[in-house]
């Protein structure tokens, strides 16, 4: 992984010195993904940024952005239209102009403009926009990004503002331009913190960063199922315990392979006994897109096989979660009317029949996933161990099985006791659950087995024909859905 990205990055290098003189502070270059953080929350949000493909208009070169996606104004009336909106415009606008001169020209859907000319004489101003502002140089130094050595333009706007763009790379910080076209933008100072496709940066997104395991790693995740229209008698719980052994990168460095040791604890309502799988060994495999991770920001794309539907990728924010990581959400949309001048509409696809909700952070794939159709399932990351950073609750399966004991709760019994040709069983239930019982002999075989079968709340009694069985003393096992271990019952049947 090391030698793959020290050999993109030579590479690269090598490339962008030999092309310096021609780039001229472009403020955004097409090759390259930009992931930029809110410098005045200290990361708290993060974004990715990209150009499209240009294409020629006389002299100049015109790309555009990708499309941004917001939240709206839902409208329950139409099935939730509208609880997310895709406009043109992304931080800094719609289309970015390339004139001849070294003249960038960032336009949003409105028609807007903000004008940036980098290697204008320091202390000469030029007209940013339309409504007043102005724009100088106010300093070329030398500087690093990312670690790298570069120059750097530093732009003062008359309202105090200042940006800094690199000459190989293109933005480092600064206001994020698209504020000033328009108002629907957020108003963010930005700072570039990776270039993923150079390796440079802590990248935060993409299937490589989110899904970055090391041998050692270790997670637990809870899933809870609830069955369609309530018939279930109550929600499957299952723990699922993942440790990773082995990491292999593919020889083109596209691909990433782990080995990972899994077991999986499971708590169904119409199982009396939790079970507990065996260790289970498997590969995960890793490409660059997988799950679309690697889509910017904001992106709603459309395929041929789901209709007018797809994923809204969100910008990522940090909380105290996850040991301080920055979480991303994806979510299932779909397009829910025509496009209304600039603004597409889109529906949460719950409201269809159909929700899903993924998180993600760096290094520890999801983080949560909702699934909600005539079913539902919740899988959170309840806690984690990468190297020495710790977080949440890493428990064993040991510590997940109830320390219930073996003697019976207060108010079970069995009468008679000694009993002849039937057993009465005695019980108090705190809720509806499902029940099963075994009657063993004095060296521990099953005798008689009653399979689980659901009870109501309150005071149950079950019955067990015993005729048959021959004088002794037997245990009785009672098996509750949703504990672990029994309650345990000594009983001796009458000569």
């Amino acid at each position: 992984m090391k030698n793959f990205s020290a050999l993109a990055i030579g590479l690269a290098g090598c490339l962008l010195a030999s092309a310096a003189p021609a780039q001229n502070y472009r403020p955004f270059r097409p090759a390259f993904t930009y992931q930029l953080s809110e410098a005045a929350t200290a990361g708290d949000t993060t974004y990715l940024l990209r150009l499209g493909a240009g294409q020629l208009q006389g002299g100049d070169s015109l790309f555009r952005f990708d499309r941004r996606t917001s939240r709206g104004r839902v409208n329950p009336a139409q099935g939730n239209c509208g609880a997310y909106v895709e406009r043109p415009d992304n931080l800094f606008g719609a289309t970015l102009r390339v004139r001849p001169g070294a003249e960038y020209v960032l336009a949003a859907a409105n028609g807007r403009t903000f004008t940036l000319r980098p290697r204008q004489p320091l202390g000469q101003a030029w007209a940013a926009t339309s409504s007043g502002l102005t724009a100088q140089v106010t300093a070329r130094t030398l500087g690093t990004v990312l670690g790298q050595a570069d120059s750097l333009a530093v732009i003062t706007l008359s309202d105090g503002a200042v940006l800094t763009l690199s000459r190989r790379f293109g933005w480092v910080s600064g206001p994020a331009l698209g504020r000033y076209l328009n108002p629907r933008l957020p108003a963010a100072t930005l700072t570039l913190t990776a270039l993923p496709e150079l390796g440079l940066g802590t990248a935060q997104f993409g299937a490589f960063a989110v899904y970055d395991f090391q041998p050692g790693d270790v997670f637990l995740r809870k899933t809870t199922s609830s069955a369609p229209f309530g018939l279930s008698c109550g929600p499957t719980q299952q723990w699922t315990r993942d440790s990773i052994l082995s990491r292999a990168l593919s020889l083109n460095g596209d691909t990433l392979r782990y080995q990972v040791r899994s077991r999986t604890l499971v708590r169904s309502c119409t199982s009396a006994v939790a079970v507990l799988s065996p260790a289970l060994v498997s590969t995960l495999r890793i490409t660059r897109t997988t799950g679309q991770l690697d889509q910017p920001t904001g992106f709603w794309g459309t395929s041929a096989a789901s209709g007018p539907a797809g994923r809204v990728h969100l910008p990522a924010f940090r909380t105290a979660d996850y040991g301080g990581r920055p979480v991303q959400r994806h979510l299932a949309y779909e397009q829910c009317n025509a496009a209304a001048a600039d603004t597409v509409s889109l529906r949460d696809m719950a409201s269809r029949d159909f929700g899903l909700y993924i998180s993600t952070a760096p290094g520890l794939g999801q983080t949560r996933e909702e699934y909600i159709s005539f079913m539902s399932d919740l899988t959170v990351l309840l806690g984690y161990r990468k190297g020495t950073e710790t977080w949440g609750q890493l428990t064993t399966f040991a510590q997940l099985l109830p320390t219930r004991r073996g003697q019976p709760a207060a108010g079970t019994a069995a009468a008679p006791n000694p009993f002849g040709p039937e057993l009465t069983v005695r019980l108090t239930l705190d809720r509806p659950r499902a029940v099963a019982t075994e009657l063993r002999d004095a060296l521990g075989r099953v005798v008689l087995r009653r399979p689980a079968q659901p009870l109501g709340a309150g005071p149950r009694q079950l019955v067990l024909p015993t005729a048959g069985l021959p004088a002794g003393l037997y245990t009785l096992h009672l098996y509750r859905a949703g504990e672990g271990r029994p309650e345990v019952l000594k009983v001796v049947k009458a000569e």
